[in-house]
C-alpha cells in the first residue's frame, strides 16, 4: 500500500523534475557560456561553470555589432505587430461571434485553415510578394508577415472568449442607448481584457522569437531583428560562442520578463476563452 502511495506522488514528481531539468539544460548552457572569457568558451573538456565570470561578451556585443539597433527593430515589429493583431482579433472575434451571417463559418474555417499551413511552405511566396511591393529589407515586410502568421490565433481566442460573453450586459446596453459600437468599446472590451491581454501576450512572443522570415526578408542591420542580429556570431571560419550566447540572453530577457508580469493574464484569458469549434 505504502508503495503504491509513493509512487503515486513521487513518480509524476519525479518525472517533471527530469523534463524540466532536460528543457532547461539548454537556458543554462546558453547563460554561462555569455558569462565565460574567450579561454573558456573553446576548452575541452568543456568548462561547466565559469571559474572567472566577465561581462567582456556583453560588451563586444555592442561595440562589435549594433545590436543595439537590432533591439530596436525587434522592438518596432513586436509592438506595431501586437497592436494591430490585437485590434483585428478584438473586432473580427467579436463580429463572427455576435453577428452571424450566411458564410461567417465558411470564414472561420477558412481562417483556421490559413493558420493550419505551415509557414514555412508560405516563405516563397511570400518573398516573391514582398519583392514585388519594394519591401525587401524593410520593417513593414516582417510586420506584415508577423501579422499574418498570429491574426488567426488571436481571432480565434477572441471569438472563443465572446462566444461566452453574456448577452444580456449587450442588450442591456442598446437599450440604454448604446450603439453596437459604444457597447463593444463601453462594455465588452473593458470586461474582456483578461483575453485580450492574453492575445496580445501571444502575438507579442511570437513576433519577438520569429526568425526564418526575418533571415529571408532582411540582409542588412537596418531592418533586422535581434534573432536574426545573433547570427553576426557565425563566421566564415569560427563561431564566437560567447558573444552568441550572450546576444540571445540579451534578446531573450524582455520575452521572458513580460511573460513573468503577465503571466497570470495569459493563464485567465486562455481558461475563459478555451477554444471551442
Amino acid at each position: 500500500m505504502m508503495e503504491k502511495i509513493l509512487r503515486g506522488r513521487v513518480l509524476p514528481y519525479a518525472t517533471a523534475i527530469i523534463l524540466l531539468g532536460l528543457m532547461m539544460l539548454p537556458v543554462y548552457w546558453t547563460t554561462v557560456t555569455a558569462f565565460k572569457a574567450d579561454e573558456e568558451t573553446y576548452v575541452f573538456p568543456p568548462v561547466y561553470f565559469p571559474r572567472n565570470p566577465t561581462i567582456e561578451p556583453f560588451r563586444l556585443l555592442f561595440e562589435d555589432y549594433p545590436f543595439s539597433l537590432y533591439l530596436r527593430n525587434s522592438i518596432v515589429v513586436t509592438l506595431t505587430t501586437t497592436l494591430i493583431v490585437t485590434a483585428i482579433g478584438v473586432l473580427a472575434g467579436y463580429g463572427l461571434s455576435q453577428f452571424k451571417f450566411k458564410w461567417s463559418d465558411t470564414l472561420l474555417w477558412i481562417l483556421i485553415f490559413t493558420r493550419i499551413i505551415p509557414p514555412l511552405s508560405l516563405l516563397l511566396p511570400f518573398y516573391l510578394l514582398v519583392s514585388w511591393l519594394g519591401l525587401v529589407d524593410t520593417l513593414t515586410s516582417m510586420i506584415l508577415a508577423n501579422i499574418y502568421l498570429t491574426y488567426p490565433f488571436a481571432v480565434l481566442i477572441m471569438k472563443s472568449f465572446f462566444d461566452n460573453f453574456p448577452r444580456a450586459l449587450i442588450d442591456a446596453a442598446v437599450v440604454d442607448g448604446c450603439s453596437r459600437t459604444g457597447a463593444l468599446l463601453k462594455i465588452v472590451i473593458p470586461v474582456s481584457a483578461t483575453a485580450i491581454a492574453s492575445s496580445a501576450i501571444i502575438t507579442y512572443l511570437w513576433s519577438w522569437n520569429e526568425f526564418i522570415y526575418a533571415f529571408v526578408f532582411t540582409s542588412t542591420p537596418s531592418a533586422q531583428p535581434v534573432t536574426v542580429g545573433c547570427f553576426d556570431a557565425i563566421g566564415d571560419i569560427f563561431v564566437n560562442w560567447n558573444q552568441m550566447c550572450a546576444g540571445s540572453l540579451m534578446g531573450a530577457l524582455p520575452g521572458i520578463i513580460f511573460v513573468f508580469i503577465a503571466q497570470r493574464y495569459l493563464v485567465r484569458g486562455l481558461a475563459a476563452g478555451a477554444l471551442k469549434f
